[in-house]
């Protein structure tokens, strides 16, 4: 989940850490150790207590290493780091493999129980939408829109909706966009806390309204297009005044800037009109999961074990919680729920396996 603001590449050279041997778990589960050298720090789109460094594993991988900044054991940090775990693992397991799977950050490994916890990734590709305003063409413009748009269905699809879409976390290497910042990522249903900056954050978001809903990211992509296309920020409340200015904008995410989630088309609507054909969340659910079962008596142990010690909420993002009983989840088609349940329940993050402790 991390950024650079910079489009320099970081090469062997740069990084002239000592030399170790580092020891993380395999999105596949199983536990490597390889050399690596660490560097320099990259900068990121979300605030500490989580910091990331450019790091060479096994002499020709770079990748990015996210861990706990200053003490590995603050909870705060031991949290976000959890989450965003949680949501690179329930990306990968659904989508490694597949045509989508370079739209989203390419996990590495992890260790929740190394003394300073941590993730790896491989490096972002490209660079910052942040940087792209005016440089590139309409083509592309409408190529970044399309994948955003992707992104948010298919994280919609596993039950997820991605709160802090910023240009700094989008990427672009001329062909392909990629989503970054996964420790934003929350569980469609849950309430929605104060998070995220104007104006790509939703308003109901911003003021910790309701509960979380994919269509909140559908706002965050409509503003992200708009700045690429004008060369200037949105409105933060609605749609900017000069939205008739942009009509390939305004006919596929025009309703996307309402203020509220329940007047923004579904993310699968938005999708049809720019990539006509099935839709690709049905990916999700064509995949059983015969782990399900066990995964749910997992994260029934880990919430207890969390509020033993006053962890607060087991889950995705930050404040978030176990959507309420009978709370509508999204406006998707039904059929998804067995996908959701797979994000939520993805899996044991760490190298213990604490399954009916």
């Amino acid at each position: 989940m991390v950024t650079n603001h910079s489009t320099a590449q970081t090469g062997p050279d740069d990084l002239d850490g000592v030399p170790v041997r580092l020891t993380f778990i395999s999105p596949q589960g199983t536990r490597q150790t390889v050399p690596s050298r660490m560097g320099g720090e990259r900068r990121r789109t979300t605030p500490p207590p989580l910091a990331a460094h450019d790091v060479l594993l096994g002499g020709s991988v770079q990748a990015v290493r996210l861990s706990c900044a200053a003490g590995g054991t603050d909870a705060e940090g031991q949290r976000k780091l959890e989450a965003e775990i949680r949501a690179a693992l329930c990306l990968h397991r659904a989508f490694h493999g597949t045509p989508y799977q370079s739209l989203f950050p390419s996990l590495v490994g992890y260790d929740m129980d190394a003394e300073e916890p941590f993730v790896v990734y491989q490096v972002p590709r490209g660079d910052s939408a942040a940087q792209l305003a005016y440089g590139i063409s309409t083509t592309e413009q409408r190529t970044i829109e399309r994948d955003l748009v992707l992104a948010v269905r298919l994280m919609e699809g596993l039950g997820l909706v991605h709160r802090g879409l910023v240009p700094a976390a989008v990427r672009w290497d001329g062909k392909r966009a990629q989503v970054w910042d996964l420790g934003a990522v929350a569980r469609i249903g849950s309430r929605r806390v104060p998070v995220g900056m104007p104006p790509y954050a939703a308003p109901e978001q911003r003021h910790g309204v309701g509960r979380a809903d994919a269509r909140d990211a559908l706002w965050s992509v409509a503003q992200i297009v708009y700045q690429l296309a004008a060369g200037q920020q949105g409105d933060p409340e609605g749609p900017p005044r000069d939205l008739a200015a942009y009509r390939s904008l305004e006919r596929p995410l025009g309703d996307a800037f309402a203020p509220v989630a329940e007047a923004r088309p579904a993310p699968a609507e938005v999708l049809a009109l720019l990539m006509p054909g099935p839709d690709p969340a049905a990916l999700v659910e064509a995949r059983p999961d015969p782990l399900e079962p066990h995964r749910q008596d997992y994260d029934r142990a880990m919430e207890r074990k969390r509020r033993a010690a006053g962890l607060g909420p087991y889950g995705f993002g930050h404040g978030v919680e176990t959507p309420a009983a009978g709370t509508a989840r999204t406006a998707a088609p039904p059929g998804e729920a067995r996908g959701r349940r797979r994000a939520w329940f993805g899996g044991p993050v760490g190298g213990r396996d604490t399954r009916g402790q």
